[in-house]
């Protein structure tokens, strides 16, 4: 009852300080893989920064893909919830009684489709973060001198009913294609490792 009542009161808090610090944002709830963005949810007061004390004090880092967030609808916001404020979009991947929400901030918008070979699409114009993290293994093109393939991380929002597995392929608004290796489904949403196609 006690952590209720803060919880409570730190709501209220954050609530005030989303009113005086951030800007007007909007923000979706997905019911699942294909156009998560089509429907608006609710347009909240949102103010973003990588410190959860919200000192404003440093700028996002470079392959840091997360921040914390103050909202004046923080009863309402839920894992999974895609947030557009300033420019920027995020989805959120954390969200616990004496927090604030933890948020991915997103570089791209996605498709996913089946496997290479089919024509069955998953996930459409989803936003997501994509963080290369290594060159990956050989190509096995057996070319003397072929580069190897880049391997990155997608994260990706909790959609209701979208199940990915590996094989299946990625393609950016971009036109860049990957092909996940490795496919991670938690609380906090979906994670990804890719491999770039190469031609």
């Amino acid at each position: 009852m006690q952590q209720t009542m803060i919880a409570a009161r730190l709501s209220r808090g954050y609530a005030r300080a989303a009113t005086v610090l951030g800007a007007s944002g909007e923000q979706y709830r997905p019911s699942g893989g294909v156009l998560p963005m089509e429907t608006l949810h609710a347009q909240p007061t949102l103010a973003f920064d990588v410190d959860a004390e919200f000192s404003f004090t440093q700028p996002i880092g470079w392959g840091i893909p997360t921040e914390y967030v103050l909202t004046d609808r923080r009863d309402d916001t839920e894992v999974g919830d895609i947030l557009v404020a300033s420019g920027r979009t995020y989805f959120v991947a954390s969200v616990e009684p004496l927090r604030p929400p933890l948020c991915v901030v997103c570089s791209r918008t996605v498709s996913v489709s089946g496997v290479t070979g089919t024509v069955q699409t998953l996930v459409s114009e989803c936003p997501a973060g994509i963080i290369m993290r290594a060159k990956g293994e050989s190509s096995g093109s057996g070319v003397p001198g072929a580069t190897r393939p880049g391997q990155s991380v997608i994260y990706l929002p909790l959609l209701p009913g979208v199940v990915l597995t590996p094989y299946m392929t990625v393609t950016t608004d971009l036109g860049t294609t990957y092909t996940i290796n490795a496919v991670e489904i938690s609380e906090f949403g979906i994670r990804c490792t890719m491999s770039l196609q190469q031609v």
